[in-house]
C-alpha cells in the first residue's frame, strides 16, 4: 500500500538521536526516504540511516554544522544529488548549553 510520503524525500537536521531520529524514522515508515543530518554524531546517524533502510526507503547521513550557510548549502546539494529534490524539511538541530535557565545570558539564548 502506496503512502502520501511515498517518493517523497525528507531532511531532517540533527536527526542522528532524540526527537530528530524519532521523526526521521517516522518520516520513513510513511514513505519518505530520509537525510539523516548530523554534526557530530556520525555513529548514531548511520545507525538511523540503517533503520531507514529496513523500512524499505533510502537513507542518507550528512554530516554539516546548520548554523553555517555555506554548510547548508552543501548539505541540500549533497542530499538533492543523492535522493532528489527536498519535499519536506524538519529544522530539529539545537543546542542545549550545560547551565540552568537562571544561569543562561541572552547571547546563549541567541545562541540556540
Amino acid at each position: 500500500m502506496e503512502s502520501k510520503l511515498t517518493g517523497r524525500i525528507a531532511l531532517v537536521t540533527g536527526g542522528s538521536r532524540g526527537i530528530g531520529r524519532a521523526s526521521a524514522l517516522a518520516l520513513a515508515k510513511a514513505g519518505a526516504d530520509v537525510a539523516v543530518n548530523f554534526q557530530h554524531r556520525e555513529d548514531e546517524a548511520q545507525a538511523a540511516c540503517r533503520e531507514i533502510e529496513r523500512f524499505g526507503r533510502r537513507a542518507l547521513p550528512v554530516k554539516a554544522d546548520v548554523s553555517k550557510a555555506t554548510e547548508v548549502a552543501r548539505l541540500v546539494q549533497t542530499v538533492e544529488k543523492a535522493l532528489g529534490s527536498i519535499d519536506i524539511l524538519l529544522n530539529n538541530a539545537g543546542i542545549g548549553p550545560p547551565r540552568t535557565l537562571a544561569e543562561i545570558t541572552e547571547h546563549d539564548w541567541d545562541e540556540v
